[in-house]
């Protein structure tokens, strides 16, 4: 579900620094002065003083009387570069964007490098929002100008704009805080919109702190700081911000700010909850704020509380789609099935999508109308039948209820669809798995290792599958699982299943020099996976067939303690007791051995949960429903 996301909180509206062309071109115009071009016959000292006071007049707001005076004096003086300036700044001040173009480009064509005219024309491009014919004239201006701090800024600016964060962070790279508590403010929300952008919350944070610093008694700002808060997980501080200005004026904006800390630290929410609920908005308003607000419920697990508000949003737009689809969505993780099912049925009724029909599958399913969540995962594939989840859908649900050949099926006509997703070729490996041809799944297995960036998961299956099989290990799902493991020295799963088979490879073939790799391996394993018994049963069998009797005998005894019912763990103990001499010991350990191998392994229930723990995996892998 996607609800409207807040305004940006760090940057708000730049238009504080928009270079405000009256200062910025104030401040150029006077480096610029001394290389107004005018003939020799013209008194510079009558130039000086029109412009001069066409200056007093801008500032003054005068746009119009600045144009009649300009526009007649630059009739017998065309080449005064300083005047045409002036001239273009107070038509862009009067809005009159066009004549202020013309004048700044009759400057550019006389003075290509007149960093003061390529700057005020980028900033009517950027006011334009043309940010991409703003960029190169503020760039050339801030490099001509040799680093005018405004010009930076602004250059920096629509940088951000345009999600060059990197860039616009180079470009204030040596820029002061200016002077002034507005100018001030606006640099640092500047800089914390770019780190925002940039993932850097935690700076992000910090700027936007300093910002507030300027202006502590400002709501507005308090509520954008405490919003920046939010983004570094800094709840306490968040709510610190967000509660006072609440209590103060009841602004919906600042009560969802402040539950979102208080649910984030798990405080107590259910006032400032009970007050957004009772928050009276126009009807055109209060829906997307219901959706707001039961968004951030869902966001910290409170889905059940976000239905009441989605019930809300319905009731006020009951004809859009998306507000019933998310009802539905939040009814159904709720477990309220059966409204789910009423809120899938009427969104379907405002027009059928993938989506929808997908949906409406996961509710049949939990509901146990598995022949209704078939059809509706099918609907879904014809409706969108080159998207990857509808198929993966539809192939889960086969595989839930063992229809392993149909299950197959769907995800063989997948395959040629998207022959380089990793996923698909998980689902098709684990299917033949699952139908008792790992040799197959094994190689399928590799292939989703080898699609992927980082083939944890599928390692795991492979690692597993081969762990299980009797015969030596497949060479190359061997040489695959070592080398991950030798990457990522502390996945103790990847440790143990490159050990063992190692041992297991070099026990089928005799080969013993490399006994010290394996127990190595398997020592690294028993470290980083103290509650699994795998570790130390696997240690038992390698000290035993080197000849190491004691540490054989500590780690055997370790993998039954762990695993009482290793039928193969007690065999091994009762062998290690009888080279001991330790014959009573060995009989009790035979005695638990044939207890343990009556103890038949349900292969059935072994493969369900195998299933189980694969579905839960690859659902939370797959591409989700927003």
């Amino acid at each position: 579900m996607r609800i409207p996301a807040r305004a940006d909180a760090c940057c708000g509206s730049h238009r504080g620094w928009h270079l405000k062309l009256a200062l910025l071109l104030s401040f150029c115009l006077a480096l610029a002065s001394s290389a107004s071009s005018l003939p020799q016959t013209q008194s510079r000292t009558e130039a000086s003083a029109t412009v001069s006071k066409a200056r007093a007049l801008l500032q003054q707001g005068n746009t119009e009387q600045v144009i009649n005076l300009l526009s007649h004096y630059l009739q017998a003086h065309s080449k005064d570069s300083s005047a045409r300036l002036t001239l273009g700044q107070a038509y862009a001040m009067a809005g009159r964007n066009d004549r202020a173009t013309d004048e700044f480009e009759t400057v550019l064509r006389e003075a290509p490098t007149n960093y003061v005219a390529l700057a005020a024309l980028g900033e009517i491009y950027y006011r334009a929002n043309q940010l991409e014919r703003a960029e190169p004239l503020l760039a050339r201006a801030a490099k001509l100008s040799q680093g005018t701090p405004q010009i930076r800024m602004e250059w920096a600016i629509v940088l951000a704009r345009l999600h060059r964060y990197k860039e616009a962070k180079n470009a204030l790279v040596g820029v002061p805080v200016p002077k002034g508590a507005e100018d001030g403010i606006a640099y640092h929300r500047l800089k914390a919109s770019i780190e925002a952008g940039l993932g850097g919350s935690a700076e992000a944070a910090v700027q936007m702190e300093k910002a507030l610093a300027l202006k502590p008694d400002d709501a507005g700002l308090a509520m954008a700081t405490a919003a920046a808060e939010l983004q570094n997980k800094n709840w306490a501080r968040a709510a610190e911000l967000a509660e006072p200005v609440f209590s103060r004026s009841d602004d919906p904006g600042a009560g969802l700010v402040l539950l979102e800390a208080q649910l984030g630290m798990s405080a107590d929410y259910h006032s400032t909850l009970g007050k957004l609920r009772s928050a009276s908005l126009p009807p055109e308003q209060d829906g997307e704020f219901r959706e707001r607000l039961a968004q951030v419920l869902i966001d910290h697990g409170k889905t059940a509380e976000a239905v009441q508000e989605l019930t809300k949003a319905a009731e006020l737009h009951p004809d859009r789609a998306n507000v019933i689809f998310n009802l539905a969505l939040a009814r159904y993780r709720a477990g309220l099935l059966d409204d789910a099912i009423a809120s899938a049925e009427r969104c379907k009724t405002l027009g059928d999508s993938a989506e929808v029909e997908d949906l409406l599958g996961d509710i049949q399913e939990a509901r146990g109308d598995n022949l209704a969540a078939v059809r509706s995962y099918q609907a879904a594939v014809s409706l969108a039948p080159g998207e990857e989840k509808y198929r993966l859908s539809l192939a889960l649900e086969l595989i839930q209820h063992k229809s392993f050949d149909a299950a197959k099926a769907v995800l063989e006509q997948a395959e040629g669809l998207r022959p380089e997703s990793w996923r698909i070729q998980l689902a098709l490996g684990m299917v033949e798995h699952f139908a008792g041809t790992d040799e197959a799944a094994s190689q399928i297995l590799l292939r989703a290792a080898n699609l992927v960036s980082d083939p944890l998961i599928a390692l795991k299956y492979l690692g597993e599958i081969q762990m299980d099989q009797a015969s030596p290990p497949d060479p190359v799902a061997l040489a695959k699982l070592c080398q991950y493991a030798d990457a990522h020295p502390s996945e103790g799963n990847m440790q143990l299943y490159c050990g063992a088979l190692l041992f297991r490879r070099d026990y089928a073939s005799g080969e013993k020099t490399g006994a010290e790799e394996i127990l190595r391996r398997l020592q690294a394993a028993g470290r980083l996976l103290p509650a699994n018994a795998a570790p130390h049963c696997q240690l038992g069998k390698a000290y035993r067939r080197m000849g190491r009797w004691q540490e054989a005998l500590s780690e055997s005894r370790t993998c039954v303690q762990m695993d009482p019912d290793s039928a193969e763990g007690h065999y091994r103990l009762a062998q290690i007791y009888q080279h001991a001499g330790q014959q009573a010991q060995s009989e009790e350990e035979m005695k638990l051995y044939e207890a343990a191998s009556k103890k038949v392994a349900d292969e059935n229930a072994r493969r369900d949960e195998t299933i189980k723990t694969f579905l839960y995996t690859i659902r939370k892998e797959a591409p989700d429903r927003n």
